[in-house]
């Protein structure tokens, strides 16, 4: 993925109550950074976490999709893994 710096920004306009205004403001003025830069990092922020949310969600999904015959076969996979985990942190 390209850095932020690098890639190229895109002007909006964007209506906000005037208490999030605010907010944004004293966190730039606190930061001494720009408001839109102030911005761009809660929007990135916010993305990132719906992302997560979302995988979290799919995996949640996953696993309650699983019929007893798969769960009981996860289990033995885990059993598996923390083993060798164990012989790996031990040597």
């Amino acid at each position: 993925m390209s850095s932020t710096s690098t890639l190229r920004k895109t002007k909006m306009t964007v209506t906000i109550s005037g208490d999030v205004a605010s907010e944004i403001d004293k966190i730039a003025r606190k930061k001494k950074s720009p408001r839109s830069q102030v911005m761009e990092e809660m929007l990135r922020d916010g993305l990132l976490k719906s992302k997560k949310r979302a995988i979290e969600k799919d995996i949640e999904t996953y696993y309650l999709s699983l019929t007893g015959k798969e769960k009981k076969e996860d289990r033995e996979w885990a059993k598996v893994a923390e083993k060798s985990a164990k012989r790996t942190w031990n040597d």
